[in-house]
């Protein structure tokens, strides 16, 4: 189930950049940049948190994986964590779940940062053939 949440999350990530294609949406394009600059900055939180957790002995410093995220957020018994029955989805939802969070930060970001150019070039396209219409 986390392996669909996160699958859902790069989606709608990606989708974000679609808002381009509306004028009336202006400002909030606008903000998609932002939204990638601060998922970027999160990335970077984490690595220096796992590498300030390996060169200082100070206890459990260290960058937290997804599922100690999703256990203390939703709880132990989430839906989130439950097994979907099938042996391989299984096992790719505990490899996914067993990485660092910045690696799920980090696809967030690269996938909100696609969508924004992917639907910079259809709007730009847009633009073009309804300026070429109206000549």
């Amino acid at each position: 189930m986390a392996l669909l949440l996160f699958s859902l999350a790069v989606v709608a990530a990606w989708m974000l950049g679609a808002f381009q294609l509306w004028p009336r949406t202006r400002r909030v394009a606008e903000a998609l940049p932002w939204l990638g600059g601060v998922l970027a900055l999160g990335v970077a939180a984490c690595l220096v948190l796992g590498i300030a957790g390996m060169l200082l002995p100070l206890g459990e410093w260290r960058s937290p994986s997804t599922d100690q995220v999703v256990h203390r957020l939703l709880g132990e018994g989430s839906l989130a964590m439950r097994r979907t029955g099938s042996p391989l989805l299984d096992r790719v939802a505990n490899v996914y779940l067993g990485l660092d969070i910045g690696w799920t930060l980090l696809a967030l970001c690269l996938a909100s940062m696609h969508g924004l150019v992917f639907w910079a070039g259809i709007a730009e396209r847009r633009r073009r053939t309804t300026g070429r219409r109206g000549s």
